[in-house]
């Protein structure tokens, strides 16, 4: 039996007409959620973009601009409001709602800078409303099976851990081709893609981030990117006359082609072709623009305050997509990988390494995690159950993420860039002071 099996439906308001809020919230919603929730608004800065959410889903949803987000909540009196905007944007709704009362479920990451988490922070203190931070990698099976070796001490106390992040040619690229580009807008990657990373690792070993070292740079993208056919702004995928001479491209191109289940965008989405458009904004804008002005590379060293250390790496342009993890302790060490394969990838067959647990003084052990469908590796469906149906008891570990959770997350990312600006090391108490 989970925790909130109760009669009625909450009432929800979505901020965000996106695709991302369309698949992990509004259909399922509409579908196998119906009996314990209701979409009552939608709220866009882009009402073309509402009118093609609502047809997505045969429904006629009220639709509000951004800028009546409160009239909004006057008037559908929402019980949580779902923030999937663009993360530059989350603190200002999710401030409202709480000082309206009311509960917020905020994609990651919660926020992009110090300020807006204190502010997040400040707004809670004095509010009835809860932030949660959907952090679905946490319900990935394999995620998962680490977190609860951790728990039961295959390790004992961390002292190190490896994390090194691969973002392939075609998913690295498409964040400097979209909003994501502009760090006003999501904080850079450091922010916006490793709030993940930092999260899993933080609820992996149990223990908070209390400095930070780094070094980054941008060496694939931007006007001084080696692949650029020539140094101009104002292109746009597909219809570049010098598409042929961008090997990027060539690589968006032949997976449209093969129908690459990759082709992550709005515009190659199967069933979202309806949310395709939007108004004076292009997502396939050039990647050698002299706007971007994000970082493609980090190297980063984070301590945390139980004594461990976090060794982390994430690159934006690699020839395939994954991850590579090791946590040493006192009594052990576990290490996997998760590498993507098929037609992104110079690899025949995605690369599921089991995870290894080698004990101290002897010992090999493969632990098989279960394999489990949907996005995310199989992280979404389990975490709206948990977000909708509420947490299952019978559950071996707690997966849901706090506020705290999604501030520390996002100020390990706020220091690295810190860091890489004043090259020094930065700490997170730093950061929580106003």
């Amino acid at each position: 039996m989970r925790s909130s099996d109760s009669p009625g439906k909450k009432r929800y308001a979505i901020v965000g007409a996106s695709h991302r809020a369309l698949r992990l919230f509004l259909e399922p919603m509409r579908g196998a959620y119906a009996h314990v929730a209701e979409v009552v608004a939608l709220v866009d800065v882009d009402m073309d973009r509402i009118a093609m959410m609502n047809k997505a889903v045969n429904a006629s949803i009220p639709a509000y601009h951004a800028d009546d987000f409160e009239k909004m909540l006057r008037e559908q009196r929402p019980d949580t409001v779902i923030v999937a905007s663009i993360d530059g944007t989350h603190h200002t709704y999710i401030i409202k709602a709480l000082e309206h009362g009311l509960d917020v479920l905020s994609e990651k990451p919660l926020t992009t800078d110090d300020a807006k988490c204190r502010a997040i922070l400040a707004a809670e203190r004095k509010s009835k409303g809860r932030v949660t931070v959907t952090f679905n990698y946490r319900y990935a099976p394999l995620a998962t099976k680490v977190r609860e070796l951790m728990q039961d001490g295959a390790v004992g106390r961390v002292v190190s851990v490896d994390l090194n992040w691969y973002l392939d040619t075609y998913h690295g690229s498409s964040y400097f081709m979209r909003w994501n580009r502009r760090r006003a807008n999501s904080g850079g990657l450091c922010v916006h893609k490793a709030t993940h990373h930092f999260d899993m690792v933080q609820w992996w070993i149990g223990q908070r981030p209390v400095e930070v070292f780094a070094y980054g740079t941008r060496n694939f993208y931007g006007p001084e990117g080696p692949r650029n056919p020539s140094c101009r702004d104002g292109r746009h995928c597909p219809a570049c006359p010098e598409r042929r001479k961008c090997d990027y491209y060539m690589r968006w191109h032949l997976d449209e082609l093969r129908g690459s289940a990759g082709a992550e965008l709005d515009e190659h989405v199967t069933g979202l072709q309806t949310l395709s458009h939007y108004s004076n904004y292009s997502a396939r804008q050039c990647i050698y623009d002299s706007e971007i002005d994000i970082e493609d590379t980090y190297s980063a060293v984070v301590k945390y305050d139980g004594g461990a250390t976090l060794s982390y790496s994430l690159i934006a342009s690699a020839p395939y997509e994954g991850y590579r993890l090791a946590i040493n302790g006192l009594d052990g060490r576990i290490e996997t990988a998760n590498l993507d394969g098929g037609v992104r990838s110079p690899m025949p067959e995605a690369h599921e390494a089991p995870i290894v647990h080698l004990p101290m003084f002897g010992g090999y052990n493969e632990i098989y995690p279960a394999k489990a469908s949907g996005g995310h590796g199989g992280g979404d469906p389990l975490l709206r159950d948990d977000l909708f149906l509420g947490y299952d008891p019978d559950e071996k570990v707690s997966r849901q993420a706090s506020l705290m959770d999604g501030v520390l997350s996002v100020l390990v990312g706020v220091a690295i860039y810190k860091s890489i600006q004043e090259k020094r090391p930065i700490r997170i108490e730093e950061l929580l002071k106003d």
